[in-house]
C-alpha cells in the first residue's frame, strides 16, 4: 500500500472519516445551509393518522408562493425532556475492548487535558477528546483509506446524503445482523441508543472497483501529480468489510446528525459542533474501525419532563415567518417530525444542553431543502437561539 499523507496524532476536533468527506452540513455558522431531501434507510414508521405515534398528513395551500404538502411523524410520547449534556473523553479502562492482548502505547496530548492517543506495533490507532470524539482503526492507514473510498463514492457532500443501495449478504455475517451487532457494540462503547442511516456490503472486487473510480478523478490525478496518491494493491478476501453510518437516538427521537436531513442555520453569529453520528466498519473479527462524533456524553434531565407542543402549533410558527418574507418562486413544506438536537446552553460557555425541536423541511423549486427547527418546550426558532 502506497500512502503519502501525514500521520495524524490525535482527532482532536472530528473523527478522521468525518474529516475527509462528512463536514460542513451542519450549517450551524450564521448563515443558510441547504441540503436535497433523502430517505432514511432506517426509519420507524406505523399507519397513517394514529394519534399518538405514526404518520399524518397535512395538505394546504398558504399563498401562491408556500404550499403545505407535509408528512408528519409523529412521536410515541408528548412528554419529553430538556437534557444537559456533559461530553467526555472515551475512558482509558475501556481500551481493551478494541486492542485486546495487543500493548498499547498511550500518549497524553501535551496541552488539550483530557484528550489522548494510543498505538500498537501492529498498526492498531485510537485518539479521542473531552467532546466526545473518538476513532479507532484496526490499521490506520488502510482503514482510513477504505472509508475514503467508500465515502468518496457514495456521499454526496452537496446534499449531506448518501446513496441508498441494496446491501448483500456477506460471507461470515447476513446484512440484517451486522447492522444489529453495530448497533449493539454502539451501546456498548458508548451508552447510547442509535438507528442505521446507511450501510454498504464491501469485498475485494468491489473495493477494487472504488479505487479505480477514485484513480479517475481530479483530486487523485492532482495528488498523483505532487507525489501524495494513495493507492492499494493487495485488496484480499480478509477486506470484507461492512460499512455503516449510525445516528444516536434518545427516548425513542433521533439526535440531529446532519446526514440525510437539512443542516442547521442560525440566524445570529455562533457556531458549535450540533451533529452526532458513529461511522463503523465491521469484519469477520468484529470491529475494525469506528468513529464517534460526539457520542460519549451524559445526559442528565434538567427538569421535570413536559409536554411539548403539536407539529401543527410548530407549523403555525413556520407559516408565520414565511408569511413575513418575500419569496422569489413556490416553496412547500414537505416533512415534518421531532428529533433531539444538542444546542449550546446559551447562557453558560461550553456547556450543552439535548433539546426536543420540531424539524420543518422546506424543499425549493431547485430541489434544495432547508429547515426551521421550532423548540418543542417553548415554542422558539432554534436559528436565532431559542
Amino acid at each position: 500500500m502506497k500512502k503519502s499523507v501525514s500521520k495524524k496524532m490525535f482527532a482532536l476536533s472530528v473523527p478522521v472519516s468525518a474529516g475527509i468527506l462528512l463536514i460542513g452540513c451542519s450549517g450551524t455558522a450564521a448563515e443558510p445551509s441547504e441540503s436535497t431531501p433523502a430517505e432514511i434507510t432506517e426509519a420507524t414508521q406505523e399507519s397513517a393518522g394514529g394519534a399518538e405515534s405514526g404518520t399524518n398528513h397535512i395538505s394546504e395551500k398558504v399563498s401562491d408562493m408556500l404550499v403545505i404538502d407535509a408528512d408528519v411523524v409523529l412521536p410515541k410520547d408528548q412528554v419529553y425532556s430538556v437534557y444537559a449534556l456533559t461530553k467526555q473523553a472515551f475512558p482509558r479502562e475501556d481500551l481493551d475492548g478494541f486492542f485486546g492482548a495487543s500493548e498499547a502505547v498511550i500518549t497524553d496530548h501535551p496541552e488539550w487535558v483530557g484528550a489522548y492517543s494510543a498505538k500498537t506495533e501492529e498498526g492498531g490507532y485510537f485518539s479521542t477528546d473531552p467532546y466526545g470524539n473518538f476513532t479507532y482503526a484496526k490499521d490506520e492507514e488502510r482503514d482510513d483509506y477504505i472509508v475514503y473510498l467508500v465515502e468518496s463514492a457514495y456521499y454526496n457532500a452537496g446534499s449531506c446524503s448518501f446513496q441508498k443501495e441494496e446491501i448483500p449478504d456477506l460471507s461470515f455475517l447476513n446484512a440484517e445482523n451486522a447492522i444489529q451487532t453495530g448497533k449493539e457494540r454502539i451501546k456498548e462503547l458508548t451508552g447510547q441508543d442509535s438507528e442505521v442511516l446507511a450501510a454498504y456490503a464491501l469485498n475485494r472486487e468491489i473495493l477494487t472497483a472504488l479505487e479505480e473510480e477514485y484513480r479517475q478523478t481530479q483530486k487523485y490525478q492532482e495528488d498523483a501529480q505532487r507525489g501524495k496518491e494513495t493507492t492499494v494493491d493487495d485488496w484480499s478476501d480478509a477486506d470484507e468489510i461492512y460499512y455503516m453510518e449510525y445516528r444516536l437516538t434518545k427516548d425513542g427521537l433521533p439526535i440531529y446528525s446532519g446526514i440525510n436531513e437539512p443542516g442547521i442555520s442560525m440566524a445570529v453569529e455562533t457556531f458549535w459542533t450540533a451533529e452526532t453520528r458513529i461511522t463503523m466498519l465491521l469484519d469477520q473479527d468484529g470491529i475494525r474501525y469506528i468513529a464517534s462524533r460526539g457520542g460519549i456524553f451524559d445526559a442528565s434531565p434538567e427538569a421535570e419532563a413536559q409536554t411539548i407542543i403539536s407539529a401543527e402549533t410548530a407549523l403555525e410558527a413556520v407559516k408565520e415567518i414565511y408569511g413575513n418574507t418575500i419569496l422569489s418562486s413556490q416553496v412547500t413544506i414537505s416533512r415534518i417530525w421531532l428529533e433531539y438536537v444538542v444546542v449550546p446552553d446559551w447562557e453558560e460557555k461550553e456547556q450543552y444542553k439535548l433539546v426536543p425541536y420540531w424539524c420543518v423541511q422546506i424543499d425549493s423549486p431547485s430541489g434544495n431543502s432547508s429547515a426551521e427547527r421550532i423548540n418543542a418546550i417553548t415554542g422558539g426558532n432554534l436559528s436565532y437561539g431559542a
